[in-house]
């Protein structure tokens, strides 16, 4: 297959070096987080197409030889979307990176392999800039961010990166090239894009993105509070919505189980005076939920700090590999709840906690109250129960009717639970989506429970 590719697209880049694929089949997620049995696969090569055309030749010679395909942008992904976990190419989507931008518009228009932070860099002159804000915007690719659906920063005035995306071009697995249209609003029947984001490459392979961008705030504020408990900073974010503060950025955070005070971030942008508005009313609410103001050069460290975990990260070979967790398990559950039902979804976490004497990192809230994070850690033989631990807070916000992932994506490490997720009748659909465009199941096999 790789001599024939080379003969019909001499122009492609293809590496069949032995480190080069091994670099390329994993991405973050590592048997440190609780999963001992993951083990990824050296990549066969590593195709490296410049444009949709030698992608497509790449697709359509793998589809004639049965030849599975991985899409791979920055390799930060958490869920294993990236890793090769069966024999396969790995199609390096970096050097698709170009920018072009309609400032009137509001729009960007990047190649999947341009990183977060070059698009930003780019939109910087014309007083513009991207909603999806993630805390490896400097790894990260507009193709991966899309492929999982991710949720930055600004979240809570951006939403979803499904939110910005406005047109997408994509390979699909018999080849062909299908492109979308841009449109702030449309009423044509189901959207070809939509089937393509947060499906993490194994229905088509996202080549560029058009993607709807913001302004830069006039004003932005950056604002600390500390409240005597999680529940006061929960009822600050709930009473801020409800009220119609808008605010940018929420983040409530507590590092011990109740009791135990948690700490309030909240980022407000808007217009000369706007934001400033916004502040005076939300710490109204704080006083309400008997917090106070904590130092606003401290709220602002900790905000300018946010992207520096995977800055090592990506600068690091040995965290890359998993080094800094040696002589421990680390994981995390991010999950959506229903605002009704936290309480409990929390206690079942820290129950877990306790059962399995684990550590508490921290548990979150981003951005709205039904977004719940916990990151807990244990001794090097505590796997089991980490897993357990993290599984079980995912199990109890799906039987509180809410959503096993809001941010990171299924990738291999939640596909045994995608029918709990989805229903069994939910998940059909899903493979019978599959099954009509990867009849081969060629594209990014093992995933997302396809």
């Amino acid at each position: 297959m790789l001599e024939g590719l080379r003969a019909t697209c001499p122009t492609l880049a293809l590496d069949t070096a032995p480190d080069a694929c091994e670099a390329a089949s994993v991405d973050a997620l590592n048997p440190f987080r609780a999963r001992p049995d993951f083990v990824a696969v050296r990549a066969l090569a590593v195709a490296e197409p410049a444009d949709a055309g030698e992608l497509s030749a790449v697709v359509r010679s793998a589809a004639a030889e049965g030849v599975p395909l991985v899409a791979r942008g920055g390799g930060s992904g958490l869920m294993g979307a990236a890793a090769v976990v069966r024999p396969a190419v790995v199609v390096d989507l970096r050097r698709m990176n170009a920018v072009a931008i309609d400032a009137d518009a509001c729009l960007v228009r990047a190649g999947a392999g341009a990183t977060l932070a070059s698009v930003e860099e780019a939109l910087v002159p014309h007083g513009l800039m991207l909603g999806h804000d993630p805390w490896t915007v400097g790894v990260a690719t507009v193709g991966g961010a899309i492929g999982t659906n991710g949720l930055g920063y600004l979240g809570a005035r951006a939403g979803s990166i499904a939110a910005q995306v406005q047109a997408l071009e994509a390979v699909l697995a018999d080849g062909r090239i299908v492109r979308t249209r841009p449109s702030p609003a449309r009423s044509v029947g189901l959207d070809p894009a939509r089937l393509l984001v947060g499906t993490e490459g194994t229905l088509g392979i996202v080549t560029e993105a058009t993607l709807a961008v913001l302004p830069r705030p006039e004003e932005r504020l950056v604002r600390g509070y500390r409240m005597p408990s999680f529940e006061a900073g929960v009822a600050v974010a709930a009473r801020c919505r409800r009220t119609g503060i808008r605010i940018a950025s929420l983040d409530v955070s507590a590092e011990d189980l109740p009791p135990a005070p948690a700490s309030l971030l909240i980022v407000f942008d808007g217009l000369r005076g706007e934001a400033h508005l916004h502040a005076e009313r939300a710490l109204a609410l704080v006083h309400a939920a008997g917090g106070e103001a904590s130092s606003d050069a401290e709220a602002a460290e900790k905000w300018a700090a946010r992207h520096a975990i995977a800055e090592r990260w990506a600068a690091s070979r040995n965290a890359r590999a998993g080094g800094w967790l040696r002589g421990g398990q680390f994981d995390y559950a991010h999950v959506g709840v229903p605002l009704a039902a936290l309480g409990e979804v929390r206690a079942a976490a820290h129950a877990l906690i306790r059962r399995h004497r684990l550590g508490l990192v921290e548990e979150g809230l981003w951005h709205w109250p039904e977004l719940y994070s916990v990151v807990v850690t244990g001794p090097i033989d505590a796997a089991a129960g980490v897993r357990e631990t993290v599984e079980g807070v995912l199990r109890a916000a799906q039987d509180a009717g809410g959503t096993m992932e809001y941010c990171h994506g299924v990738g291999w490490k939640l596909a045994h639970l995608m029918e709990r997720e989805h229903g069994a009748a939910g998940l059909d659909v899903l493979r019978r989506v599959k099954a009509a465009l990867d009849p081969a199941g060629i594209l990014n096999p093992g995933k997302d429970g396809l």
